[in-house]
């Protein structure tokens, strides 16, 4: 059976934060984060006419320019070479250990040290035979993979689905891509279709272009593009998902897309539905009914990736290849009186439709700072090739300069003083201030963000499973609580009236069996923030309990968070009831004064007292104590002796924001600036027993009566506290 651990938190709850904020206290800040403007960072390969990478420039070989707003001055400039670290990367990352079974993160990037990379197999818009001969060529590839490369293996059919996560093990890189081969129907042009109900009828009828076979024409034609948008659709969601995903890890990263891909529109059809002479009065509708032009959308899956600095490399996954009336299983068009002409006008569309494909991974390519493989039999190499290219760059930074901030897509020219160099570069952005992203639909966003295939990483969350408060009333399931922390590094905490404010909205999830639908709850944690609050978000983020109850069924509940103020989302999936649990030891801030406490106790920081309940502690040896409350009073019991007990309770309050000089705490930086030796534990019935040790000895007071079982052991953490051990 599995013993719950136990873990001793300071929690920031919103809670805290308003009550503290509405206490009426203020101060000054120089700590205010407000982002006003967007530091645009552009990752720049530089290679030589050979295609060799080129080292050694400066910031001063290079100039920026923007659409309209001139040359821009670059704010942050180094360049990247992983092959120079790759011992090291590779060190670093197969001795990552990982997290305790009970510990949820949606930052797994922070054990790799390579930029990651994910193979997307497409059987949306591939057909089995060319995803066979990808696959032959992407193990290829993995025999020659460098070890320092993380790499995870991802399947787009209707939905995307992670078959391997990231690894460097290419034994299950190998598995994931054997399990990726998927056949799904293909979408296909009806008029190349010799399948299609029309081009039957007209084999049958001698190539008479009836009314009849004009109307299957025109269904044929709304077919053709609802189907081609429903595969545009999923493809971008996709696209969305893996750059939300991926948007948490610093730096460049790679997509490597093995795709048929699909045209970027479809053009209308004057040979082919109701358009004889007789129906002029319906000539215009019918000619252009069901083309359709998909760039708008794919050029928001280009955002949406170059906003996460995601590379993207299209591989053909055709390969070389003739027209498909050259191969053995294709029917011709039998008895058509003008085959010739008709089978000319498919070869010619087949290339059509094919140029125009490419044409899709063109366009993301240039979009995103990649390069498309096209035309060749050497996959392998393509992905080699891609590799190579994102293992190296300059990253470019700056902040736009004389640009107006109107949501369209800028330009950017990247130039450079030195003769024979080439450089390759994402095309743009999108002119959007992160201060009005996600202020008028928090809710869509979190909706979006329950709904998304991955969870996203811009905002890193980690959760812990606890063990409940207790069982839920009878025929209920057992209480699920989890201990949230949400990190403040990609939060933007605006000013307002002389205080920060904390623009946060949350949601938790609860999916069905399936996972395909949910319920979502949502709550605000929007506050304000005075300066002694942030510099605590800071070290330890913003940390609350949460108790769920899920239904029986329930697989996974999923935590979703937006930033309004930038439209920042980070999200974490967590099992829904957790077999490894962690008995919680909170330590909450709170500004109230224990009502049983008589007058408030003075210390370096009045205004919070941290509160706890039970403290277990325990060693492999097998001793065990507790500090803990009952009916009686407060008492320490067991084994484990107080002396070794109180330096691991110093530890988890002070250990990591603050060390010992000159004989007093001194903070490690980020912490307050006096540490708070104010200590609250309240029993079952509300009382409260209160422990002071910021003076000559522990002083106690409140409702609830010390044991001196508790009082030695508070001797013991009051040495700590004044530096009188070490």
């Amino acid at each position: 059976m599995h013993t719950p651990g136990r873990i001793a938190v300071l929690i920031l709850s919103v809670g805290a934060l308003l009550a503290h904020a509405a206490s009426g206290q203020s101060s000054k800040s120089d700590n205010v984060v407000s982002v006003k403007t967007r530091l645009i960072t552009v990752d720049v390969v530089a290679s030589d006419s050979h295609g060799n990478p080129v080292r050694g420039l400066k910031a001063s070989d290079f100039q920026i320019f923007e659409e309209h707003g001139g040359e821009q001055k670059i704010a942050q400039f180094r360049f990247i070479d992983r092959p120079v670290k790759a011992a090291a990367s590779a060190q670093a990352v197969q001795t990552s250990a990982p997290p305790p079974p009970h510990i949820y993160s949606n930052q797994i990037f922070a054990r790799l040290s390579v930029p990651p990379t994910v193979i997307l197999v497409d059987a949306l818009s591939t057909n089995v035979t060319d995803q066979t001969e990808a696959r032959r060529h992407m193990l290829l590839v993995l025999k020659t993979l460098p070890s320092d490369t993380p790499v995870a293996v991802f399947l787009l059919t209707h939905t995307l689905r992670i078959v391997q996560g990231f690894t460097t093990d290419p034994a299950l890189l190998r598995n994931a891509v054997d399990s990726a081969l998927t056949s799904l129907p293909q979408v296909q042009n009806p008029q190349n279709d010799p399948d299609a109900a029309s081009n039957r009828v007209l084999g049958v009828n001698g190539d008479v272009e009836t009314p009849s076979v004009m109307a299957m024409e025109d269904f044929e034609k709304v077919v053709y593009e609802q189907q081609t948008s429903l595969v545009v659709d999923e493809t971008v969601q996709a696209m969305q998902s893996i750059a939300k995903f991926l948007g948490g890890y610093p730096g460049r990263k790679n997509l490597i897309w093995f795709s048929e891909a699909f045209p970027l529109w479809i053009a209308p059809s004057a040979d082919f539905g109701e358009n004889t002479d007789d129906e002029l009065a319906n000539r215009f509708r019918q000619t252009f009914a069901s083309s359709g032009n998909y760039a708008e959308r794919m050029q928001a899956a280009a955002q949406a990736l170059t906003d996460a600095r995601i590379s993207v490399y299209p591989v053909d996954a055709r390969g070389l290849q003739a027209s498909s009336l050259y191969n053995t299983d294709q029917t011709p068009f039998m008895g058509l009186h003008n085959q010739a002409q008709r089978l000319s006008g498919q070869e010619t569309r087949e290339d059509t439709d094919r140029t125009n494909s490419q044409g899709t991974m063109q366009e993301i390519a240039a979009d995103t700072g990649g390069t498309v493989c096209k035309n060749t039999n050497d996959l392998s190499g393509c992905v080699t090739a891609a590799l190579e290219d994102s293992s190296y760059y300059y990253e470019i930074s700056y902040y736009p300069q004389n640009v107006k901030w109107d949501g369209r897509f800028h330009k950017i020219a990247v130039k450079t003083t030195q003769h024979g160099v080439k450089l390759r570069f994402r095309r743009g952005y999108f002119a959007t201030e992160t201060v009005a992203i996600g202020k008028d639909r928090p809710q869509k966003m979190l909706e979006q963000s329950c709904a998304a295939q991955l969870p996203a990483t811009t905002i890193p969350l980690t959760a812990a499973a606890v063990a409940p408060s207790g069982l839920a009333t009878a025929g209920q399931s057992k209480q699920t609580r989890y201990l949230l922390t949400i990190s403040t590094n990609a939060l933007n905490l605006t000013p307002a009236s002389g205080r920060m404010t904390l623009n946060l909205q949350m949601a938790i999830c609860e999916y069905d069996r399936t996972g395909n639908s949910f319920q979502i709850h949502t709550r605000d944690l929007s506050a304000p923030i005075l300066e002694s609050d942030y510099r605590a978000l800071q070290a330890d983020g913003i940390r609350d309990v949460f108790d769920y109850n899920a239904k029986p069924e329930a697989q996974r509940l999923r935590f979703a968070v937006v930033d309004t103020s930038t439209g920042a989302t980070g999200s974490l999936d967590v099992p829904a009831h957790p077999h490894d649990v962690v008995a919680l030891v909170p330590v909450e801030a709170s500004s109230a004064t224990p009502a049983a406490a008589g007058s408030p106790v003075s210390s370096q920081n009045p205004r919070t007292v941290l509160l706890f309940r039970d403290l277990a502690f325990h060693v492999p040896s097998g001793k065990a104590s507790a500090l803990a409350t009952n009916d009686k009073g407060l008492s320490y019991t067991g084994t484990l002796a107080a002396d070794l007990a109180a330096p691991a309770f110093f530890r988890s309050v002070y250990g990591k924001a603050f060390h010992c000089q000159a004989g007093s705490l001194v903070a490690n930086g980020s912490a307050p600036d006096q540490p708070n030796f104010r200590f609250m534990f309240r029993n079952s019935a509300g009382l409260d027993a209160v422990i002071d040790l910021a003076g000559g000895e522990p002083a106690y007071s409140g409702a609830l009566p010390v044991d001196v079982t508790a009082k030695a052991f508070f001797d013991e953490v009051w040495k700590f506290c004044h530096c009188r051990k070490p």
